[in-house]
């Protein structure tokens, strides 16, 4: 009996052996017809107001209140945020050779009224991979961005004709400011120039800025958030 009577046990205990343990995942919020993952639960609180960033994978959620905004490739620039005193102007980076432009913005409102979504861009002067941040610059209009579904914008993407506008200058004005600026070795390479602009010098977008404005249902307060993400030209 015991020879026929183990098999039959382990065939029974198989199944138990096997069954797929279901991960716990994290609870999507529903948004009209589209989904977006719930922002993952802060690990500290960053200021007085409430202000939370969280980095999870290539996306960095932002919490102000009972709002978020989330946006993939963005890196908290600690050196430039202070969200206790500054909470509504938020500095970023994009990871290297990144941009927003084309990107998803999911804004989540809480309880505030929809919020208005606006976004420009700044040229620079770039000399092989350097932005000459002391110098001039074109900054853009602002241009709403309308939402492709509810809380779901995506980023506004420039032209090439667009990502080469700047202000007037000279050759002779980009040398001295470089010659003054910046080191010998930089001034060695503009002082070869014939012509603004030529290589090595480009003129590309070095930052763009994301504007947020709303207001909250119950109270007077209004929501006003500056996001000023930089280019990382260098890695």
């Amino acid at each position: 009996m015991k020879i026929f009577f183990l098999p039959a046990i382990a065939l029974l205990l198989l199944p138990a052996c096997h069954r797929t343990v279901t991960s716990v995942k994290e609870k999507p919020v529903q948004i009209d017809t589209m989904q977006l993952i719930a922002m993952p639960a802060p690990t500290a609180k960053v200021a007085s107001n409430e202000v939370y960033v969280v980095c999870r994978d290539s996306t960095t959620y932002i919490r102000f209140g009972d709002c978020y905004f989330s946006l993939d490739w963005i890196i908290p620039d600690t050196q430039l945020n202070d969200f206790e005193l500054h909470p509504d102007t938020l500095y970023f980076r994009l990871a290297h050779l990144r941009t927003i432009e084309g990107q998803m913005l999911a804004v989540t409102t809480g309880e505030s009224n929809r919020i208005k979504v606006s976004q420009c861009y700044e040229t620079s002067a770039v000399i092989e991979q350097e932005p000459l941040l002391l110098w001039k610059h074109y900054r853009s209009p602002w241009e709403t961005l309308f939402p492709e579904a509810s809380n779901f914008f995506i980023c506004r993407t420039y032209t090439a004709a667009e990502k080469r506008r700047f202000p007037p200058a000279t050759l002779h004005a980009l040398q001295q400011h470089v010659k003054q600026h910046y080191s010998p070795a930089a001034y060695s390479r503009v002082a070869q120039m014939n012509n603004f602009p030529e290589p090595p010098l480009q003129i590309e977008i070095s930052r763009y800025y994301i504007r947020l404005d709303g207001c909250y249902k119950q109270t007077t307060n209004r929501i006003n958030k500056l996001l000023i993400i930089d280019v990382n030209f260098n890695g």
